[in-house]
């Protein structure tokens, strides 16, 4: 196999004292990082470091698969498991956070995991996490300074990573490269311990041309071991060839082209896709004469380092038919794996199309997440119309994935694609009629969510999808797709039409055909929809037995966000009637209910429906953190209501006495309620602008448009909106009502209003107060000093500054040291100088 490869000690490794100490850092600061060039033996100086640490260290290792951030994310939550299994559950169940109410989860959940005394989170190849949603996630945790936590990246490139304020603040350590170059008595150590009767003079020639590079000084010990003298060439990639390569004979050699199509693989993998019967013992002779292949003994799986991996790259001499044929065999692998994602981008790559097509056309792997690999909008918008049109399933899938998130197709339309689609197979002859029918009701199934929010136009197919389907469920829509969208309000997402609002609910109130054919998904809602009428127009009576009906018919096939919306709209009546008490039990027993869920988006239902009622109530102190302060993003906008999240951070303002700010919003308010035209969000616009220009500029300059979103809410007799904002309003709405007398819908706001200016006065606002201890903790927070630090400058103990932190997270109501800061500069207990 190999002619005569004379063998380095190369499995051994030099300790550096003065690197342990420099990595010490990592105990000190709640984020290290270690930036430097591949070659530069960073992997090895960390693991060594760990290796003789009496700490638990979690490792990660990034790769250039798509989703690595994913995979990291259960991976750190299978190791939480370990020390707190419900914490571990409950990270894995919540997910990579991507947006505020999220984070805040997470971060109550982490904080009340008891760390060992040092738990180091390290992630390796940081520079091929290409996640923003992770870098921000770190950064955050860092921050936090949770106790007893540390992370440290190791990485080739901190582009992206924003650690600049941390590390302003003492919470971050940049580790440079060159620190780990290796100092001239390092590297003759070094050399030592690879070749003992090594010259003076070869000792001189590697460290003149490597500059303490050690990667390279290693290929030229290599060399020399095998009578290639230093300096005879000092190009790294030529160097490789003479020392290492071209010492293997043609069969080695070509195992190691074949390996590099991959940065990780199991033996029995290496066998599959190099088609080499005895991979395990090549592998295992490259792994022991080889530094540049090692096994790694955590992971069961073998690496090849990048400047090995970069050269045989650059070697490959296979054709492009030989690539795709290695390629499709790595997918074939991951697809055995159940790896999916990762298996339909390498099959992809080997243009295997219809094997992905044929794949994902099976019902039975239909799954939205299944569409997101690397490349897929490339392949769908690449592959021939006739070749799509032969996997039906698998190109309706594209195209609904495709309109849930927004995407435009440059060539046809989405609703010009599924005209070709039908022509398609309205021409084929002979064709299985039940075959043919099941395409045609998918087909209008996807076709209805090009006409969302239009309920006239979505509903007009249902009879005939559910005759099509012959009473089966689809293949594309399923019982737990999101139906909501986290708006905790059904009628908002389809309310559009001025004085169209009846003929909607009728609409909505039939018998529900889409959840007939999906498995159930939004059961309940045709119950809901009255339910929610009967409390916007003020007949209180009939609500009750409807949300009550939709709740037990959303049980029934366990749709949490209808019964969430059923119950919002229970607990906005309770608020009507005057139950405060009854209404505020009713939200906390939902909270925890829904907590139970571990689902992201229910999650932020919820926090929506606090934030909405608390507001309400006058007691936005309670209200979630992340609503109170405006951690609010463009791209949230499906995950968090359709801008109903704007309706509830308005009246948070509003609540907050924030007229200012709430008026400087308005604005974009209502191009994000434009989207989709949601009527109730521009009557909801109308009063925060009545209600800032009444409390800025005097009540006349409100009247205009409190009158405006009157006569908008009249067309449809909406009442509650108006009462639910008494406090802010009922001045206006007296003198409106004065000047109208006779005007019945303005007499029953006004009525409806008495009663929430009774319920509003009759509650005490939460008074907060922090001591003058806790203001000097969180000012000195602010500034960025750790909690050791906090402890030296008050001189109090660490545990006492733990103590306080925990009083001031209870008394603002928060999970997290950033969002105290954040809520506590809001409400002036600190000054935002003091950041």
């Amino acid at each position: 196999m190999a002619q005569g490869v004379k063998r380095l000690r190369n499995k051994s490794i030099l300790s550096r004292a003065r690197i342990d100490a420099a990595l010490f850092a990592v105990f000190e600061y709640p984020l290290t990082i270690l930036e430097a060039p591949m070659g530069y033996g960073k992997t090895t100086a960390v693991k060594l470091f760990t290796r003789n640490q009496s700490v638990r260290s979690f490792w990660f290792t990034f790769s250039d698969l798509s989703h690595s951030e994913a995979a990291f994310w259960d991976s750190f939550a299978d190791d939480i498991m370990e020390m707190d299994k419900q914490a571990g559950i409950a990270l894995k169940s919540l997910g990579l956070p991507a947006d505020a109410p999220q984070m805040e989860r997470v971060l109550r959940v982490l904080g009340r995991v008891k760390f060992e005394e040092h738990y180091l989170m390290v992630l390796d190849d940081y520079h091929l996490a290409r996640d923003a949603h992770l870098n921000s996630v770190l950064l955050r945790l860092a921050q936090e300074e949770l106790e007893g936590l540390s992370i440290l990246l190791v990485t080739r490139d901190t582009t992206g990573l924003d650690f600049v304020e941390l590390l302003s603040r003492g919470q971050c350590c940049l580790l440079p490269r060159q620190l780990l170059k290796f100092t001239e008595d390092e590297l003759g150590d070094y050399c030592r311990l690879m070749q003992k009767h090594i010259s003076e003079e070869d000792l001189n020639q590697v460290w003149q041309h490597t500059d303490g590079w050690i990667s390279f000084a290693y290929i030229l010990l290599l060399g020399l071991e095998n009578g290639i003298p230093v300096g005879m060439n000092t190009n790294v990639e030529s160097m490789i060839e003479r020392a290492l390569f071209a010492r293997y004979d043609s069969s080695m050699q070509d195992f190691l082209l074949r390996l590099s199509i991959m940065e990780e693989f199991t033996a029995e993998q290496a066998a599959m896709v190099t088609q080499a019967e005895d991979a395990p013992r090549r592998l295992k002779l490259l792994n022991m004469e080889n530094a540049f292949v090692f096994y790694e003994e955590r992971t069961g799986k073998y690496h090849i380092h990048q400047v090995l991996l970069n050269y045989l790259r650059l070697k490959r001499p296979f054709s492009g038919e030989e690539l795709r044929t290695l390629y499709g065999r790595l997918g074939d692998w991951l697809l055995s794996s159940q790896e999916f994602l990762p298996a339909y981008r390498y099959w992809n790559q080997a243009g295997r199309v219809e094997d992905i097509l044929s794949h994902l056309n099976d019902p039975k792997n239909i799954r939205n997440q299944w569409l997101d690999f690397d490349g897929a909008d490339e392949m769908f918008d690449r592959a021939p119309r006739q070749l799509l049109f032969q996997y039906p399933f698998a190109y309706l899938l594209h195209i609904f994935y495709s309109i849930l998130l927004g995407k435009e197709n440059t060539i046809l339309s989405w609703s010009e694609r599924l005209d070709e689609l039908k022509r398609y197979y309205t021409e084929q002859e002979g064709l299985d009629q039940v075959y043919r029918n099941r395409i045609f009701g998918e087909i209008l199934i996807v076709r209805k969510f090009t006409l969302f929010n239009d309920v006239a136009a979505m509903r007009a197919s249902d009879q005939e999808i559910f005759r099509l389907l012959n009473g089966q469920n689809s293949y594309i829509t399923l019982k737990d797709n999101e139906f909501t969208f986290a708006s905790p309000h059904y009628l908002y997402l389809y309310y559009r039409d001025r004085g169209g609002l009846k003929k909607l609910v009728e609409l909505l109130s039939a018998d529900v055909g889409y959840a007939k054919f999906s498995g159930g998904c939004g059961t309940g809602s045709d119950a809901l929809a009255p339910a929610e009428y009967a409390l916007e127009t003020g007949e209180l009576n009939n609500a009750a037995t409807h949300c009550r009906r939709a709740i037990a018919k959303a049980e029934s096939m366990r749709q949490v966000c209808v019964a969430i919306c059923a119950r919002f709209s229970l607990i906005r009546l309770h608020l009507a009637e005057g139950k405060v008490t009854e209404a505020l039990r009713m939200l906390d027993q939902m909270g925890y209910d829904v907590e139970k869920e571990n689902r992201a988006i229910l999650n932020t239902t919820v926090d929506l429906c606090k934030g909405y009622v608390l507001a309400c109530l006058g007691q936005p102190e309670r209200i979630p953190v992340w609503l109170q302060t405006g951690e609010l993003r463009g791209t949230d906008f499906f995950s968090q209501g359709i801008a109903f999240s704007y309706i509830v951070y308005g009246k948070t303002l509003l609540a907050l006495g924030k007229y200012a700010e709430l008026e400087a919003r308005i604005e974009q308010f209502e191009a994000y309620f434009s989207v989709f035209s949601n009527r109730l969000g521009f009557i909801h616009n109308r009063i925060f602008e009545a209600a800032t220009r009444s409390h800025l500029y005097g009540p006349q300059n409100g009247m205009p448009f409190l009158k405006a979103a009157l006569r908008e809410a009249e067309d449809d007799n909406l009442v509650l909106p108006f009462a639910e904002s008494a406090p802010h309003i009922l001045g206006m709405l007296r003198q409106i009502a004065k000047e109208n007398p006779d005007n019945e819908f303005v007499n029953r706001i006004l009525a409806l209003s008495r009663n929430y200016e009774t319920v509003a006065a009759g509650l005490s606002r939460p008074t907060v107060t922090l001591s003058q201890r806790e203001t000097d903790i969180l000012s000195l927070a602010a500034m960025g000093l750790s909690r050791k630090e906090m402890a030296a400058r008050l001189y109090i103990s660490e545990e006492t500054a733990k103590t306080h932190f925990k009083n001031i997270y209870q008394k603002l109501g928060v999970n997290s040291k950033v969002s105290a800061i954040k809520l506590a500069q809001d409400r002036g207990y600190l000054s935002k100088a003091e950041t």
